[in-house]
């Protein structure tokens, strides 16, 4: 009877275990009744590492290292080419620049173009003769090519030009006040200075030579029309006639 009862007491106290092992499993939890009997910090674990003490570093291991940023890969140089001469000796020529590259910048000219434009001066020789000489200037390229020349010539001769013995009978204060070209014809109107030369009849020849043989170095120019103050008169001075169209063949 003695082993009945105790058979009987350990079945039913085994089943109250199974029946409150939720409820013992919660209070050792939260009474952390296992920890304080095994000398285990509260909140460890087999698999939980304890943080390193103040002011020491953490091991090498845990310190994060940020990875470098990701930058574009720049193009390999050529390789210089090596040459070797036939006495044997070597050289190492660099590759010049490509000119298509991206790092490659090209500056363009940015100076105005020049152009060569004949004027004419007059030189006068030893027998009082008038000569019409002509002078090669630089001019810079224009849209309007004949009225630059023109007012380069009436600027006169350079200092230069002078003493190799040229002039200019163009009358002191002479402007031109506009000038076109007509067919083949060069419209050219000049103020009232125009009609005055001290020199006579050979200087007011002079006169429209150098303007008339600098207005027809232009190959769209046969002859010159002038006009003083925009309108057309008969004669310059007191026999030469310029109500008409003037060529170089009629000087």
């Amino acid at each position: 009877m003695a082993i009945l009862f105790w058979m009987v007491f350990l079945i039913v106290i085994l089943l109250l275990f199974i029946i409150n092992l939720p409820l013992i499993r919660n209070t050792l939890q939260s009474t952390h009744l296992i920890e304080r009997m095994t000398n285990t910090p509260v909140g460890a674990g087999p698999e939980t590492e304890a943080p390193p003490p103040a002011g020491e570093e953490a091991p090498e291991s845990q310190i994060f290292v940020e990875p470098p940023l990701h930058t574009a890969e720049q193009p390999e140089a050529e390789p210089p080419d090596i040459v070797a001469a036939s006495d044997g000796s070597v050289s190492v020529q660099k590759n010049p620049p490509d000119s298509t590259s991206t790092g490659n910048i090209q500056v363009e000219d940015s100076r105005p173009a020049v152009r060569e434009r004949v004027i004419y001066f007059v030189k006068i020789d030893n027998s009082g003769m008038v000569l019409t000489s002509p002078v090669k200037r630089q001019v810079f390229v224009s849209d309007s090519p004949m009225l630059d020349a023109l007012n380069l010539l009436l600027q006169g001769p350079t200092s230069t030009e002078e003493n190799q013995g040229l002039t200019s009978l163009i009358p002191d204060g002479v402007r031109i006040q506009n000038a076109h070209v007509t067919g083949n014809t060069a419209v050219i109107s000049f103020n009232e200075n125009f009609m005055f030369n001290g020199y006579g009849v050979e200087g007011y020849i002079a006169q429209l030579r150098q303007i008339i043989w600098t207005a027809t170095e232009f190959p769209n120019v046969g002859n010159v029309q002038v006009l003083i103050e925009g309108r057309r008169i008969d004669f310059l001075g007191e026999s030469i006639r310029i109500g008409r169209p003037i060529g170089r063949d009629d000087l």
